[in-house]
Formats: structure tokens, sequence, C-alpha cells
């Protein structure tokens, strides 16, 4: 399951809330639901930090666990 992808969004929610979110899935092409049940691919997660920080101005890597 998509461990790190969930992870990824739930740090967008909290951080940018649902209007965060919403971008997330718009630009990802991957709504939270379809991220969290597919396998975490490191380019699929890679793609994924890349936007999320974007979209919170800062490092996502600074939220999430190891």
């Amino acid at each position: 399951m998509g461990e790190k992808l969930a992870e990824i969004y739930k740090v967008v929610e909290e951080k940018g809330g649902t209007e965060g979110r919403l971008k997330l899935a718009t630009v990802s092409g991957l709504p939270k639901k379809d991220a969290t049940e597919m396998k975490d691919k490191p380019e699929v997660v890679e793609k994924f930090k890349s936007i999320a920080s974007d979209i919170l101005n800062c490092n996502i890597d600074e939220f999430l666990q190891k």
C-alpha cells in the first residue's frame, strides 16, 4: 500500500488544508484514494514530495517520518 504517499497527503492536508489536498490531487493526477491503494514507487514518491513542497512552500521532508 502507498504508506509514504498517504503520509504526504496527510501532511499536505494538515499544513495546507483541503485546498492543499485538492491541489496535490489535481497537479499529481492521482486522487488520495488511488495514491493510498498503490505501491510506493520511488519515482512517484519523489514526484509527490516535489509537488507537496511547492504547494506548502517548504521542504516536506522535514514533516515526514524516516
